[in-house]
This record gives C-alpha cells, sequence and structure tokens, in this order.
C-alpha cells in the first residue's frame, strides 16, 4: 500500500500539531522538574506525568511513521530511505541487506531505528555513522554505530533507550549499547 495524499497530509498533520504541542509541554514538565525549590510529592506527581507526555509522544511519532511509509516496500529499502532522511548531518557509511520481517518487526524496527538516530542527532555530537542490517541465522541484525560522546544509556527523566528497548523485548530481541570510541547498538530480532 502506498502512502496517498490523505495519508500523508494526516501524518504531517499529526506532526504538526500534536506531536509538537506534546514536545513542548515535555519540555514545560521539564523546567517545572528544575526547579529544586519543588516539593517531593509534587516533584513524583510531575515525573510521572512527564513519561506519561513520553509515552503519548511516542505513540504519535508511531502513528505518523504508520501513515507515511510504503508498505509494499521491503524494509532494507524503507531503511536506507529513513537513514537519507535522518542522516543529513553526518557522513553516512551504510551496508544495508535484504532481511525478512514480518510486518510488525518491520514497522517496530523502523520505528526503533528512527530513535536511534534522532538521539544520536540530539545528543551525541556524531559527525560520522555507521549502519549495517544483515540476516544471521534466520533472525536480522541492525547495528549502529556513531562516533559520539557516548552516554547512550537509561537515565532518570529520559526515555528514549528505554523505549528502545521495551520495543525490542517486544519483539523477542535483544538489544547491546557498547560505548568505546563512540557508541554501538546492537539489534537481533
Amino acid at each position: 500500500m502506498v502512502a496517498t495524499p490523505e495519508r500523508l497530509k494526516v501524518a504531517q498533520e499529526l506532526h504538526d500539531g500534536i506531536a509538537q504541542d506534546l514536545v513542548g509541554l515535555g519540555y514545560s514538565l521539564d523546567l517545572l522538574l528544575a526547579d529544586s525549590t519543588l516539593p517531593h510529592s509534587s516533584r513524583a506527581q510531575l515525573r510521572s506525568t512527564r513519561f506519561q507526555v513520553d509515552s503519548l509522544i511516542s505513540k504519535v511519532r508511531e502513528e505518523i511513521f504508520i501513515l507515511r511509509r510504503e508498505s509494499s516496500q521491503p524494509f532494507h529499502e524503507l531503511l536506507t530511505d529513513l537513514i537519507e532522511e535522518e542522516s543529513k548531518n553526518f557522513t553516512v557509511k551504510m551496508d544495508i541487506q535484504e532481511v525478512l520481517l514480518n510486518q510488525e518487526q518491520s514497522t517496530q524496527l523502523l520505528i526503533i531505528a528512527k530513535e536511534i538516530l534522532r538521539n544520536i542527532q540530539l545528543h551525541s555530537g556524531a559527525t560520522h555513522i555507521e549502519i549495517t542490517l544483515y540476516p544471521i541465522n534466520n533472525r536480522s541484525r541492525l547495528e549502529v554505530f556513531d562516533n559520539g560522546v557516548g552516554g547512550a544509556q537509561m537515565k532518570d527523566g529520559h526515555f528514549g533507550i528505554l523505549g528502545i528497548t521495551e520495543k525490542v523485548d517486544s519483539l523477542h530481541g535483544t538489544i547491546q549499547i557498547v560505548e568505546s570510541g563512540g557508541t554501538r547498538i546492537t539489534i537481533l530480532i
């Protein structure tokens, strides 16, 4: 199924409207959480609300992705398109092979890859990324390396790595994050 103009319009409206509003709300909550005079009980409630906002942002992004993608394309082509779209500020080395994924795996792994690339852009300070995708023993291996400052780990108040890990777990996959001269994230589905 090709993304129709109507689907693309809805995806754009979600992105420009609800998604941006939720991100702004999240930033406002972050500012409130940074207030050292905030009582402990209020801080706990705000953290819970911040987590809910992050969850909603993830759900809206997933819906946007689903609306925009062309499901008739094989995963390796969708991933290549995503990398080209999301990695304009980096030098990129790709080795992308065809892999066999069902619809759910394809959708979720594409969302995971987008989140990883977004995190690299926002937090790593990287200038170069390397991405490989290949089949191995009836599974698919996605590896993303960046030459940034590292720090790709679960942190209080940040849910990117947690969300990625949860998605990989839901696909009965494994994820490994290694920091050495940058960050290497390896996912096996």
